[in-house]
């Protein structure tokens, strides 16, 4: 397991030196050690790891934890730029880097116009590298681990290959995610985004439906075409790359007849009509595809909008975008599979005990255990959800609706906020929203794994004999 961290650190310490050339391009050569000396300690480290562990075959349990610590490990790092770049808390700071790593978008920085562009163009990149995955990244490179990395794979929350290798699969979602980046930089800034930086990114945040913008305003301050653009990065980050994968080899019908994409347009234009009589057209339709594809760009104040609008997009955040794509949340087709087997089980309850009724979706049946698993994971998760939201009321002075808005917008990896988020916020609440991007991006039960392995490596005290 540790040979792999190794490798893990090694990615790492290549993704820290990605911002050098804005850097420099941006006069900002003294911030450069922030980004270099870290990179450095990564690089060692994963050489000296590798070496001095060999590498071995790892069960899902064990590749559980790594990649739970790979995570962690990634927003450690994160934080130094910000910790000597921007001045800012190291709880603060490793914030930031854990939401920027699991595509979540909420922030501690209050002006981000004031922070340097070599600091933002950070803050996009760990969005960018977190939303396909950082272990997906590190598979990318990956040689010849075999079971190990399709454990790997797994557990970042991912299991449907699109090539015939995880390797191959790994390589190809970074291809098709590249190009939608570059789509995006051309389609904003041919929209009438002010400079290619903030094209770059807007593009980079809105395909990895992370949400970090470089404006102090969001999008609020953009004209109707740049934020139609917007919308379709958006839908297309919150989309399964299995889905992209099969337009781009032909069968482009797939798009929509995919039960994920259909069901998110219906709830789309579902919220846009039941928002647009209290916020306007624009706003209802910006707002519901930001929150329902767990992106977090926002065109209005959300803190001024009452209980039922933020109730409404409470549920979008809580739903989240399509399985295999750069959301997280419950996931579209978890929540089909509920609201299917609910009506399964009426049906079945009116028929004779023997008879056969397949629970089938699109065509695919799914099994009882399968049924009850998509149950048992959406029940944890609310769970989990409305306990950040008691942590949020109790230490602040903060409502019930705004605590559970600000709690699933942290645990869905979306990043909007009515205002709750910020270096103001108590410590236990950062902890506390901190612990929910983690748990919302691996999808909880990693998370647990490398709990109990910590748990289970603490000596415990021997008994002495009678």
């Amino acid at each position: 397991m540790l040979h792999f961290l190794g490798f893990i650190l090694l990615v790492l310490g290549a993704v820290m030196l990605a911002p050098t050339p804005v850097a420099f391009l941006a006069s900002e050569a003294d911030l450069l050690p922030y980004f270099v000396v870290p990179a450095a300690i990564s690089i060692a480290l994963g050489f000296f790891i590798r070496r001095r562990f060999q590498p071995a075959e790892i069960t899902l349990g064990k590749a559980m934890v790594l990649v739970a610590s790979a995570w962690i490990v990634f927003a450690t790092f994160g934080s130094i730029p910000y910790i000597f770049g921007n001045n800012m808390a190291v709880e603060d700071a490793y914030f930031e880097s854990m939401s920027g790593f699991t595509a979540t978008g909420l922030t501690m920085i209050s002006n981000v116009e004031g922070v340097a562009p070599t600091i933002l163009f950070w803050r996009s990149l760990t969005e960018w590298v977190g939303g396909v995955g950082v272990v997906v990244l590190f598979l990318a490179a990956l040689i010849g681990a075999g079971r190990a990395a399709r454990n790997m794979y797994v557990a970042e929350a991912r299991v449907e290959r699109i090539e015939p290798s995880i390797r191959e699969t790994a390589r190809t979602l970074w291809k098709i995610y590249a190009l939608f980046t570059l789509f995006g930089v051309v389609g904003l800034y041919l929209a009438g985004t002010p400079t290619l930086f903030e094209a770059v990114n807007h593009s980079m945040t809105g395909i990895a439906t992370g949400g970090f913008t470089v404006r102090n305003t969001s999008f609020a301050e953009y004209g109707y075409p740049v934020l139609a653009i917007s919308i379709l990065i958006m839908l297309a980050g919150a989309i399964s790359f299995a889905v992209h994968r099969r337009v781009m080899a032909g069968h482009w019908r797939e798009l929509f007849q995919n039960i994920e994409v259909r069901l998110m347009l219906v709830l789309i234009a579902l919220a846009t009509l039941l928002l647009i009589w209290s916020v306007g057209l624009r706003d209802a339709l910006f707002q519901s595809s930001s929150a329902l594809t767990g992106t977090g760009f926002s065109t209005a104040d959300l803190s001024t909008w009452g209980d039922p609008q933020k109730g409404l997009l409470t549920i979008l955040m809580t739903i989240g975008g399509g399985y295999g794509s750069t959301s997280s949340a419950i996931k579209l087709i978890r929540t089909v599979i509920i609201v299917k087997a609910v009506h399964w089980m009426i049906k079945r309850s009116f028929l004779p005990q023997r008879a056969v009724v397949p629970m089938k979706i699109s065509g695919r049946i799914y099994s009882d255990q399968g049924m009850m698993e998509t149950a048992i994971y959406a029940f944890i998760y609310i769970i989990v959800l409305i306990s950040g939201a008691v942590v949020l009321m109790v230490v602040g002075p903060y409502s019930a609706m705004n605590s559970v808005f600000e709690s699933a917008s942290a645990q869905g990896n979306v990043g909007l906020s009515v205002g709750i988020t910020s270096a103001a916020m108590p410590l236990a609440g950062k902890i506390s929203m901190t612990i929910q991007m983690l748990v919302g991006r691996l999808e909880i039960i990693p998370v647990i794994a490398f709990i109990i392995y910590l748990i289970s490596r603490v000596p415990r005290p021997r008994r002495k004999p009678f």
